[in-house]
């Protein structure tokens, strides 16, 4: 008894001693990386000391993220504290960018201090248990780990879901959340229902539904797990076993037969046993605590690659979320304009017939030519083909568009919203370069991929380090037999482990050196993700001017369709005019107010495309349009009639 009670507190007394050493290292490791995680300074090669040796190649970033300076500032091994499940509102972490900025353009920049908007996707992550406060995984700690989106937010400029009818008409078309189900028989894909929805409405829609958006999410939520697991080699692992065995191994067996043999050869009948009466039924139990007490830099070099896995998995979901919203925004453009195209067709065929008929009654009259039947009679043939054409098109755009917000089979949409300009943009063409480098995601992913390698490369520098642990085992054994007068019988044992791989044949170095060269293929992909923003911001700020132009252009063309068809109907009435001339005239018109509509939606489209170039706009940079775009009621128009009066009339005098 006095050797179990020994035992027992001998294994307490390692345990509070271990656990205190672990409380101090992480204590200690989280002062340090609440300090390092508030510099917002630009880092450069010197700031990364260990990751970088003297003897590589320098990898001095052109943009590189605040919590880039914390990678191996820290000299404990313990890994700062994060918090990868936290309830609170995840804060925004600022970047610095080493891009010179004019002074005019600073009160522009200035309104957006965050490179990467609040994720709008809410996740819910399974929660672990809250540890202690100043402990790994402490939700008061405050760093970069913490930025991890679990609570939803808006969709920018565009609010979903405004009103209790557009949550009814959002929720009709949600997609069912079981990938696994899908149809089997033909009627289960047929068309039933044509829904006309709104933007908002699409790219509500989009964000609920979109399958490479739950993948994404779903990545989130992997890379969350995988951090949480990094976070658990902080703690020391206690581990219970207990096993019951009868056993008789063949060795005994061999010591008792021979036992047997040499009582038989002494005469010693009475001393031979009963081989098979004597197995034994041992009950072993064991409890075990173990911590590694130092690891190399293993540990914390895992926890900031799993935290790297999981920004840049983030910054792929709003990357993502953004493409989608673009594309989204054109396709509903573009459903608009083969819409309004199949309105200008229709309305081209509606006049062409009008004239095949006046060249028919002017041939029955005499005063016509067959050849000007055919040829009103070919371009009726002509039009009617484009409209077949722009209704295939309509077709392809509502199904791409379908496609887009993954809706369900028998459910088909249609544009709701009237064709007007969805504001103007407020900020010159070089604000809005500088504005695009500061918040798409795609620089910052490219960054936190760079600190993933790091990382890694500590890594597997790590593995040529020593590695200390420390562990204190208790244990109860007894034999289970009726003839058995012992009570459990316990020991124990404590003690601390050390292992250090001299020399691996140089695979560790080489796994180093793959990770460092991985390092550097991201801060070229930072060049190239500029170089690529740039281009997009300037193409789409081309297209937004030339549209801009374009419809101030289409608008002076309706004035003179207007103009010439008053005159047109003028002539008419005077009987110096034909009902050709007139109904081309018409025709002009209409086409000409299509050519505006179609102008405004290039604009729309052009500026949607500039939006996500820029991306993460801050309020009032795409201002409301305060006077909207007057065009002609064609309805308002008389319907063409037939020839009634085939005589030339008089002119009359004005």
């Amino acid at each position: 008894m006095k050797i179990a009670q020994r035992a027992i507190a001998t294994g307490l007394g390692v345990t509070v001693a271990v656990c205190c050493l672990w409380a101090d290292a992480a204590r200690a490791d989280e002062s340090e990386s609440d300090r390092s995680f508030d510099s917002t300074a630009v880092v450069t090669a010197d700031a990364l000391p260990d990751a970088l040796p003297a003897d590589t190649t320098d990898l001095t970033p052109a943009i590189a993220p605040a919590s880039t300076a914390a990678a191996g500032s820290t000299g404990t091994d313990q890994p700062p504290a994060i918090a990868p499940d936290s309830n609170q509102p995840t804060p925004t972490a600022a970047t610095s960018v080493a891009t010179p900025v004019a002074t005019s353009t600073d009160a522009a920049i200035t309104e957006q201090s965050s490179p990467v908007a609040q994720n709008p996707f809410e996740l819910v992550p399974e929660v672990p248990p809250t540890p202690e406060a100043g402990t790994p995984g402490d939700p008061e700690a405050g760093t970069p780990g913490d930025n991890v989106p679990n609570q939803p937010s808006t969709l920018g400029d565009r609010p979903a879901a405004s009103t209790e009818a557009d949550e009814l008409v959002i929720q009709k078309l949600e997609t069912n959340p079981n990938p696994l189900q899908f149809p089997t028989l033909p009627d289960e894909v047929k068309i039933l229902l044509t829904q006309p929805i709104t933007l908002e409405q699409a790219v509500e829609i989009g964000r609920r539904n979109n399958r490479d958006l739950r993948q994404l999410y779903l990545a989130i939520e992997r890379s969350r797990a995988q951090l949480r697991q990094s976070i658990a080699a902080n703690y020391p692992q206690l581990r219970l076993s207990s096993s019951i065995t009868n056993s008789l191994s063949a060795s005994s067996r061999l010591n008792l037969l021979i036992q047997n043999r040499a009582a038989r050869d002494i005469g010693n009948f009475r001393g031979q046993v009963d081989i098979d009466t004597q197995d034994q039924v041992v009950w072993n139990n064991a409890l075990e605590l173990t911590y590694n007490i130092y690891t190399a830099g293993l540990r914390p070099a895992n926890i900031d690659a799993a935290q790297a896995q999981l920004r840049s998995d983030e910054l792929a979901l709003e990357a993502t979320f953004e493409d989608l919203r673009r594309d989204i925004t054109d396709g509903y453009y573009r459903l608009q304009q083969e819409n309004e195209q199949f309105k200008i067709d229709q309305s081209a065929v509606k006049f062409r017939e009008q004239s095949v008929k006046d060249a028919q009654s002017l041939e029955k009259a005499g005063l016509g030519t067959r050849f000007e039947v055919l040829q009103a009679e070919v371009e009726l043939a002509n039009d009617r083909q484009l409209v077949v054409q722009t209704r295939d098109r309509q077709t392809q755009r509502r199904r791409e568009l379908a496609r887009l917000l993954s809706l369900p089979e028998a459910i088909d949409i249609q544009t709701a919203d009237t064709i007007a300009k969805a504001g103007d943009w407020t900020l010159p063409l070089e604000t809005s370069i500088v504005l695009a480098y500061r918040n798409r995601a795609e620089i910052e992913q490219q960054l936190a991929q760079r600190e993933l390698n790091l990382a890694q490369r500590r890594a597997r520098l790590s593995q040529l380090g020593p590695q200390v642990s420390a562990f204190a085992r208790y244990e109860l054994l007894d034999v289970v037999q009726p003839s058995d007068n012992f009570d459990l019988v316990s020991g124990y044992s404590t003690g601390l482990q050390m292992q250090w791989t001299i020399f691996d044949g140089g695979a560790a170095r080489a796994q180093a050196r793959q990770e460092l060269i991985a390092a550097q293929i991201s801060e070229n992909g930072v060049g190239r993700a500029r170089d690529r923003i740039r281009f997009e911001v300037e193409v789409a700020y081309s297209n937004l001017m030339a549209n801009a132009e374009n419809i101030q252009t289409s608008l002076k063309a309706i004035e003179s369709a207007q103009e010439e068809v008053r005159l047109a109907r003028l002539r008419f009435q005077a009987g110096v005019g034909t009902q050709t001339d007139r109904l081309n005239a018409e025709n002009r018109l209409t086409r000409a107010r299509g050519n505006v509509l179609i102008a405004i939606i290039g604009y729309n489209r052009a500026l949607a495309a500039l939006e996500r170039a820029v991306s993460n706009l801050p309020p009032g940079t795409v201002k409301p349009v305060t006077t909207p775009i007057q065009l002609p009621d064609l309805g308002d128009q008389p319907a063409a009639g037939s020839l009634t009066d085939l005589t030339p009339r008089s002119p009359q005098p004005r």
